[in-house]
């Protein structure tokens, strides 16, 4: 049996053994109404149960936040871990032993080399903390600690230390247990100059963790005006910031009890709110926040709250961040800390009611970058006026709903005395600009669920070839012809022609073949959509739905043609005009 085989035999036996309504039970109170359990969605907070576990077809969806899939996808989503780890948690639960692959001579070594990185960061934690708290050199750290409200707990939670004002006491100590000098090296905990000595000295040390608790790098500020305030680890294979968000190992309950992360710059920031029990909090470490760090948000949180520093540097980063949140599928917001303090500062002035208040008030982050790009270009001029548009603009492509770009435009066009129909058209022109761009962009799960006409159709369709995935054949021409208004309906209809000779279709196949967001939309169709009545005439009525509403679109895009060709005197006018005629024709023979 090759490797393969093994693997998806493996992932077949969790998958039948697992039971999807006793797994998610352990995370949701559920209550059993009809063939289907409900309860309240653990993935967005609501009062009234929205979210349901469907055994025969071993899914759940929820309809207030349309997160849906399989057992697999819930667990990956609850415990903010990736397929494999999901895999292996339901094989622990249910005593599905995991196939030992014989592992080549590099995986062995890789791995053994990573394990002695993270004893050697490990048994260093140990030493700073040993000496902050047990030795009369950390009296004074341990003093400045308390001084800033960092209580003996929350020094125990980030297990913050002191690194002695000796050039040799670390790697001294960790020899003396075994841990070479080259491998203190390699963890980035001392360098070589004329001989080896530690990086850190005289400075409150903070442990940086990895999502899963492993220590990977530290953090080292001074005790006093000295430069440079804060030293870090240089970045190693095991250090890198953007994969990194300081504090999360410690935040990621809160995080996703409350759906909303707070995003500060630097390590004190997040510590010293930690302190005063708003547990939410992250550090980016620097202000430059990255796509990697948003995804690490993006499998806890709902919303992301960016509270950075007040300066210039703080308001440019912000900037960048709310796109690369978005980007993530993160709602965002900035918060604004008065007087320009940084938030470890006004913690330490207005305590914990304080801050809060600063997050209540805190901006859209769309507004924010209105504003801040507003604020850099001169308004009171006609050519200020047209580079803070042009700035804003690609702001507004990030924008999923069109009510919200037309009330920024209209907010937009208010602020700089401006006609709102221009800014409409100049948008209108860098969407198309980028949609020009995005052609060659794989697709991307759009809007969840829709309402229109044309996509209740879509979904309706999709429903009956779900459960005769043979008849999906007998919907070619017509398909091919119209598509999909929704790119990822057209995706699951391509699934279910490879699945023709299954009747049902195998969802499990389905669930495997989509990507996190499309499975999400599969679990919609499924839920949302049970067809009753003649499967074969539901399935022609959705097509002829599908036929209409498309001739319906074509039939107003010529006539706008022959119009616009009709002022100009252009000759193509009566081919527009003809090429309507045609297409309202065909039209009628829908309704016959």
């Amino acid at each position: 049996m090759s490797v393969n085989e093994e693997y998806e035999n493996f992932k077949e036996r969790v998958r039948s053994t697992a039971n999807i309504v006793e797994v998610i039970s352990s995370y949701v109170t559920l209550k059993k109404r009809g063939h289907k359990y409900w309860g309240c969605c653990p993935f967005h907070g609501e009062k009234t149960p929205s979210f349901s576990v469907d055994p025969s077809k071993n899914m759940f969806y929820c309809f207030g936040c349309h997160e849906g899939g399989d057992i697999f996808k819930f667990i990956m989503k609850s415990e903010n871990c990736g397929f494999v780890d999901a895999l292996k948690l339901l094989a622990k639960r249910y005593g599905v032993p995991v196939p030992e692959r014989q592992k080549t001579a590099a995986e062995i070594k890789r791995e053994q080399k990573n394990k002695r990185i993270y004893d050697t960061n490990a048994m260093a934690v140990r030493f700073f903390q040993a000496c902050l708290l047990k030795t009369d050199y950390g009296k004074e750290a341990l003093a400045y600690l308390k001084g800033r409200g960092i209580t003996e707990e929350i020094i125990n939670s980030f297990s913050i230390g002191y690194a002695l004002n000796n050039y040799t006491a670390l790697t001294a100590s960790l020899e003396r247990r075994g841990f070479s000098k080259e491998l203190l090296m390699e963890a980035g905990l001392a360098l070589k100059g004329k001989g080896v000595y530690d990086k850190f000295r005289n400075r409150v040390m903070i442990p940086i963790k990895d999502p899963r608790g492993r220590v990977v790098g530290f953090g080292g500020r001074v005790l006093d005006d000295s430069t440079p305030k804060y030293l870090n680890t240089g970045e190693t294979e095991w250090f890198n910031k953007r994969h990194l968000l300081f504090g999360f190992d410690i935040a990621l309950v809160e995080i996703r009890r409350q759906k909303q992360a707070i995003v500060v710059e630097g390590y004190m920031d997040a510590i010293s709110l930690h302190a005063v029990g708003i547990t939410n909090v992250v550090a980016s470490m620097g202000t430059a926040f990255a796509a990697e760090q948003a995804k690490l948000l993006q499998r806890a949180a709902e919303e992301v709250v960016f509270c950075y520093d007040s300066d210039a540097a703080g308001r440019r980063a912000s900037v960048r961040a709310v796109s690369i949140a978005r980007e993530a599928g993160l709602r965002v917001r900035v918060a604004a800390v008065p007087d320009g303090k940084d938030p470890d500062e006004y913690i330490r002035h207005y305590g914990k009611d304080g801050f809060i208040q600063v997050i209540k008030n805190a901006q859209n982050g769309i507004d924010f970058q209105m504003n801040e790009t507003i604020s850099q270009n001169n308004v009171t001029n006609l050519a200020g006026k047209v580079e803070a548009v042009s700035n804003i603009l690609p702001f507004l492509l990030e924008c999923k709903n069109e009510i919200e770009i037309a009330e920024h435009i209209r907010r937009l066009a208010q602020r700089l005395t401006i006609d709102e129909g221009l800014i409409t058209e100049e948008f209108r022109k860098v969407a198309r600009k980028g949609a020009t761009k995005m052609e060659r962009v794989p697709v991307q799960a759009p809007v969840q669920h829709s309402n229109s006409a044309e996509q209740q159709a879509e979904a309706m369709l999709l429903a009956v070839l779900l459960e005769q995935p043979g008849k999906a054949l007998d919907c070619v021409d017509i398909v091919d012809n119209v598509g999909f208004s929704n790119p990822v309906y057209g995706q699951i209809f391509r699934l279910l022609l490879e699945q023709s000779h299954n009747t049902p279709a195998d969802m499990d196949m389905l669930y495997d073949s989509l990507d996190a967001d499309a499975a999400s939309v599969l679990a919609g169709i499924v839920s949302r959509h049970n067809p009753e009545g003649d499967r074969a005439m539901i399935m022609n009525d959705c097509l002829r739905q599908m036929q209409r509403l498309y001739l319906e679109k074509e039939y107003e895009k010529h006539c706008q043609l022959a119009e616009q060709y009709e002022k100009t005197a252009d000759a193509r006018f009566m081919d527009e005009l003809m090429e309507s005629q045609r297409i309202k024709n065909e039209i009628k023979k829908l309704y016959r």
